[in-house]
């Protein structure tokens, strides 16, 4: 097996960058990312859900002032994990870093994300990841919990984690033989609607593959980059939506951890049942104050409505139990010759 320090790879690191619909924020991305200094060779693969032949054009261009490769691949399943898997199969680092294309990176970042991958013992590495506000954020979104705009701070200082700490996806990298050999990401992402019952739990869920195999997560705070977040994520309604999101991969990762048991999942549904008919009376006493002592309530009573809701259904939906016993979600996309048979 070789690491980063094994010069004889042709190519150490690829780092995949899924999109949609953001093709000014990707061309940001796929600039400061190609403007690191890495002193091993990598490549980087742009993974267009979009289909945008305006962005393919753009990411021919950019490819073209570089000495760094880069391919642009369109993705046909809708979904953000089908890219990242997809980016996973045709990937040829040994190392494949993932990041989200509203993610502007700083020169040293990849250095610092790669580092701790010398160390065999190490599975996978979480960076820093900081807001980059495009709009002056209102007084009542520090009621929000950081996770609700992907932002991981753990401090300044390299550490392990510990389940149920786990990278976020605008800035990770595992070993490809894991993302391989583990089935790849469970998809925590497929449509805009806003209940997506055909859920998965994404990186938590693989997270916790790799801690169960024994390996390390490292959390690297010299890793950072910024995370663009506008002024359409600083509303009510964003926070609703990330909310009934989170509670649906939550309830589909406990669905898949006590193998759809009916009888457990009875009793976990009565749980939610339970604790949202009480957060609905705090709510109802807390209607008439201020949004910073509101919204906190009125979250959590959606999450836990959504969460026996989504558990319910995998009770007596028989799609829905199909969906969640899924061993892997790999692509049915058809992949190029030179990389068939690389799914272990």
């Amino acid at each position: 097996m070789m690491y980063l320090h094994d010069k004889t790879q042709p190519i150490a690191v690829t780092v995949a960058i899924p999109t949609y619909q953001r093709s000014q924020y990707l061309l940001d991305a796929l600039q400061s990312v190609i403007g690191n200094n890495f002193p091993f060779k990598f490549e980087v693969i742009i993974l267009d859900n979009g289909c945008d032949l305006n962005l393919q054009k753009s990411v021919e261009d950019i490819a073209q002032t570089t000495s760094v490769p880069i391919r642009y691949i369109p993705v046909k399943e809708l979904g953000l994990h089908n890219g990242r898997n997809l980016g996973a199969i045709v990937a040829k680092g040994e190392i494949v870093v993932y990041i989200d294309d509203d993610v502007i990176v700083p020169s040293e970042w990849l250095e610092s994300l790669c580092q701790p991958f010398n160390n065999p013992k190490v599975g996978g590495v979480g960076g820093k990841i900081l807001p980059k506000w495009e709009a002056v954020p209102p007084d009542w979104l520090k009621v929000l919990d950081p996770s609700y705009f992907s932002l991981l701070d753990l401090g300044d200082s390299d550490r392990d984690m510990t389940f149920p700490e786990t990278p976020y996806g605008c800035n990770m990298a595992y070993r490809r033989e894991l993302i391989l050999s583990l089935g790849g990401f469970n998809p925590d992402g497929i449509g805009g609607t806003w209940i997506e019952w055909q859920r998965g739990d994404g990186e938590t869920g693989f997270a916790y593959k790799v801690y169960n195999e024994g390996y390390r997560i490292v959390y690297s705070a010299r890793a950072w980059l910024y995370h663009r977040i506008p002024a359409q994520r600083q509303t009510h309604e964003f926070a609703y939506r990330r909310t009934i999101k989170g509670a649906v991969s939550n309830a589909y990762f406990y669905c898949r951890q006590v193998q759809l048991s009916r009888s457990r999942l009875c009793l976990q549904a009565v749980k939610y049942i339970l604790k949202m008919s009480l957060s609905s009376v705090k709510q109802l006493f807390k209607s008439l104050q201020s949004v910073e002592k509101r919204l906190p309530q009125e979250l959590d009573t959606i999450y836990y409505a959504i969460s026996a809701l989504y558990i319910l259904r995998a009770i007596v939906d028989p799609n829905i139990r199909y969906w969640i016993a899924k061993p892997d979600y790999w692509p049915k996309q058809v992949i190029p010759e030179e990389f068939s048979g690389l799914i272990c």
